[in-house]
């Protein structure tokens, strides 16, 4: 299924839209299909530079063939965006380098909007650059930030579910094993004290006492199967990894175990799963990789950490389900634990706190306002300067039509430049009118009194001298 997918994604995306609009354009169409083909294939390997060129192919259609990028026939590079966003979301060890990836090109893209913009248009271009790049951000957010969360609330809401369902089937296990222990044990307890007191009973010959005899050894060793069955059920006893090594070690595992000490019973059930999770994470993922288990205590904490390098094309994940139930349990524990790539290694690390809760909180459910908190929180921190740019500009970019009719052509610049407002209009008209004579420097500016036919004005200058002064309709910004 997932062959026929790395097929079809791309020719939806692509094909198309750009067929339905022109059928001609097949350099275009083999080109986009080879792109996002490829990006498709390789999103599974590379998922951080994948999405990363997807924000690219974004920004290039929004501030650099806008509007003819954005027109549905070629609004694949958004939909491929979004699409490898969510996926992105998805995946757990990809996060950080996501957030950094995304934070990375959104300032390159800051410094080279300014100087460009700057260099063209000379002071105003600042403004002008500030204004391309909220507008980006803007953009960004709502094609990638919005399915990037989507992505990650979807993934921790099936993590929180495996791991409730493990917690519940804990709970259940255990109630058995102590039911089975407090039944059972007892009436094993009670067979067995029988069968010594016939043991020697005087009137009794001695081969009742024989029989007596073995059948309190078959009870004692049904007591002990018990006691195995209980332990397995229940919570292993103990944080005895010495066992848990050898059996890596004879299945052809180099682990090298450093746990100077053992850590207080509390935590010690929990230490004793991390360890058993990891080493089975690295025999799956990692076969003949060495692997180093260290526990360590310190004051009120102990950590425990299983550490593996990487085998194959892939990182190991671990089980999904494994390593969420052990993240639940470090929660309910006060701790937490960790898993993911860390210096070209594989690290399961847990930091486990003596004193536990002595209730367990309720199982959190996933909120989005937890999961969008840092991004909305960045975004507020482009929107208010952004809003201030615009009220900013907003105060002063308006032309008056009586001085508007009062500048004549071949005036000197410096002369026009005392009548006209401080700032231009934001954005970039010059897309939606005629395009003006090469070498023009050409200025917009919105008109005081707005109507259909005069919305806002337009001046051009050649060799520093008023060559170009037209008015533009409303209907030219709807074309």
């Amino acid at each position: 299924m997932s062959r026929w997918r790395a097929v079809v994604i791309p020719f939806l995306l692509v094909a198309v839209p750009l067929c339905v609009e022109d059928a001609g354009r097949w350099a275009e169409l083999a080109v986009s299909l080879v792109v996002v083909g490829v990006a498709v294939v390789s999103f599974r390997r590379f998922p951080v530079a994948v999405l990363s060129l997807a924000v690219v192919g974004t920004s290039v259609s929004t501030l650099v063939l806008a509007p003819v990028a954005t027109s549905p026939a070629r609004g694949w590079p958004y939909l491929a965006a979004a699409v490898f966003g969510y996926l992105a979301g998805r995946r757990r060890d990809e996060q950080r380098s996501v957030l950094t990836a995304l934070a990375g090109m959104l300032l390159a893209g800051l410094a080279v909007s300014v100087l460009v913009d700057a260099g063209d248009r000379g002071g105003f271009g600042v403004f002008f650059g500030l204004y391309d790049w909220f507008v980006l951000v803007l953009v960004l957010f709502l094609v990638v930030g919005l399915p990037w969360l989507t992505g990650r609330y979807r993934r921790q809401r099936a993590e929180l579910l495996v791991a409730g369902i493990e917690r519940v089937a804990l709970t259940e296990r255990t109630r058995i094993a102590r039911d089975m222990h407090d039944s059972l044990g007892h009436e094993l307890g009670l067979v067995a004290l029988r069968a010594a007191a016939l043991e020697v009973a005087p009137h009794l010959d001695e081969d009742t006492r024989a029989q007596a005899r073995e059948l309190r050894t078959g009870v004692a060793a049904a007591t002990e199967r018990l006691h195995e069955i209980v332990g397995m059920l229940g919570e292993p006893e103990g944080i005895d990894l010495a066992p848990l090594v050898a059996r890596a070690t004879a299945a052809g595992q180099t682990v090298d175990l450093v746990a100077p000490a053992d850590p207080p019973p509390q935590v010690a059930a929990t230490v004793h799963r991390v360890v058993r999770e990891g080493l089975t994470n690295a025999a799956r993922h990692a076969p003949g990789v060495p692997v180093t288990v260290r526990v360590a205590t310190t004051g009120d904490r102990t950590t425990v950490s299983v550490t593996n390098g990487l085998s194959g094309a892939e990182s190991p994940r671990g089980s999904g389900s494994g390593i969420a139930g052990l993240q639940e349990r470090a929660r309910l524990l006060g701790g937490r634990l960790d898993a993911g790539t860390r210096d070209g290694q594989f690290v399961l690390e847990a930091s486990l706190p003596h004193d536990a809760p002595s209730a367990p909180p309720a199982r959190e459910r996933p909120r989005l306002w937890r999961l969008a908190r840092a991004p909305l929180l960045a975004a507020a921190v482009v929107v208010v300067p952004a809003l201030g740019l615009y009220v900013l500009v907003g105060s002063d970019n308006r032309l008056d039509p009586t001085v508007y009719q009062e500048l004549r052509i071949g005036q000197p610049e410096e002369d026009v430049e005392k009548v006209l407002p401080r700032f231009q209009i934001l954005g970039d008209p010059e897309r939606m009118l005629p395009a003006p004579p090469r070498a023009a420097d050409c200025r917009h500016y919105w008109a005081t009194m707005q109507t259909d036919e005069r919305l806002f004005y337009r001046l051009c200058f050649v060799d520093r001298r008023l060559a170009i002064k037209e008015t533009v309709p409303r209907n030219a910004v709807s074309r």
